[in-house]
């Protein structure tokens, strides 16, 4: 290699490792800025994605958590203090890292083996996501139910989808196998919540999450109808009518 393009390639390593610096430096001061003013918690979150049906044990001992500061009004009441709780247990459904580790995501392998997948509507797939009490209608909506999903988008507030049908909240659902359909009206306290969707509904909703978009649910009445609704900001947020 001549001098000359070594001087090159030198100098173009030197500006990569600045622009990253620069990048590290301006996230970290970003993430330091949106805590600042929040109580933060530790809590155990998941680090990589978890299948349904894996082991906690197993998820334990090859990493697929991590210990992070969190702030305290995303914790659920039920989030997991210690690892070991979830021995003996399985995953019941798959998790996307980033959410918080609660109790109702490992069960035992009795619960585990219940065939839930038979109260997935045909074409559609089952996909769960957490949320606080504020974020989730203060808990209330049950198996069967049915939300909006709003989340938000560059500053603003949009639904993403509409008239979700609730599989599951925790660990109860809204169908068994062989047909029986059964709605708990027992306090979902897990903050977990499981759709029926559309894969590529299903992907959206993974994403919202996964990305910490702030998913946010609206409990709909029976036989509530699609309506179109504009994307909220605070330019237009009081636009809108009063009632």
């Amino acid at each position: 290699m001549t001098p000359k393009r070594t001087i090159v390639v030198v100098a173009a390593l030197v500006v990569a490792l600045l622009a990253g610096g620069l990048s590290y430096l301006f996230l970290h001061n970003a993430q330091e800025q949106a805590f600042k003013n929040a109580k933060l918690v530790p809590a155990y979150v998941v680090s990589k994605s978890i299948p349904r049906g894996m082991a906690g044990a197993d998820a334990v001992r090859l990493g697929f958590f991590s210990e992070k500061s969190v702030p305290s009004e995303i914790v659920p009441p039920t989030a997991v203090t210690d690892l070991s709780a979830l021995g003996g247990k399985t995953a019941i459904a798959s998790f996307p890292p980033g959410e918080v580790l609660v109790s109702g995501m490992f069960v035992s392998a009795a619960q585990a083996t219940l065939t839930f997948s038979q109260v997935i509507p045909a074409g559609e797939v089952a996909v769960t996501v957490s949320v606080d009490a504020v974020h989730g209608v203060a808990n209330l909506p049950q198996p069967g139910d049915k939300v909006d999903v709003l989340t938000t988008v560059n500053g603003a507030e949009a639904y993403l989808l509409q008239n979700v049908t609730i599989l599951a909240v925790g660990q109860n659902t809204a169908g068994q196998a062989g047909g029986t359909t059964t709605a708990s009206s027992t306090t979902n306290t897990s903050g977990l919540f499981t759709f029926a969707a559309t894969p590529q509904n299903a992907a959206r909703i993974a994403f919202a999450q996964q990305e910490n978009l702030g998913i946010y649910l609206v409990l709909v009445p029976p036989n509530n109808s699609v309506t179109s609704v504009p994307l909220f900001n605070v330019g237009n947020l009081l636009s809108g009518p009063p009632s």
